[in-house]
């Protein structure tokens, strides 16, 4: 019974990290990455119109840093992988 169950867990871990390998390939490529770029590009563009406007509030500043935050860093990983992918084979 121990050995039908550590079967079935290996299973589910194998299917669950070939399906997290796959999900990062398609993040980290190029529609992926276009993706993340033109969102970070328009929430930035929003915040500073949000920022120079006269009706600016607090909250809405607020969230849109919270939108930002995580794109941004999403963003600057990217980047680095694709410098990593370009000087990996020169190395």
């Amino acid at each position: 019974m121990f050995f039908e169950m550590s079967i079935a867990a290996a299973t589910t871990l194998s299917s669950t990290s070939s399906s997290a390998v796959a999900l990062t390939g398609t993040i980290m490529g190029g529609v992926g990455g276009a993706l993340i770029a033109i969102l970070l590009v328009s929430l930035l563009s929003s915040r500073e119109l949000i920022t120079a406007s006269s009706k600016r509030s607090k909250k809405a500043l607020a969230a849109m840093d919270a939108a930002i935050l995580p794109l941004l860093v999403v963003f600057s990983l990217t980047i680095v992988f694709q410098v990593l992918q370009i000087v990996s084979p020169l190395a």
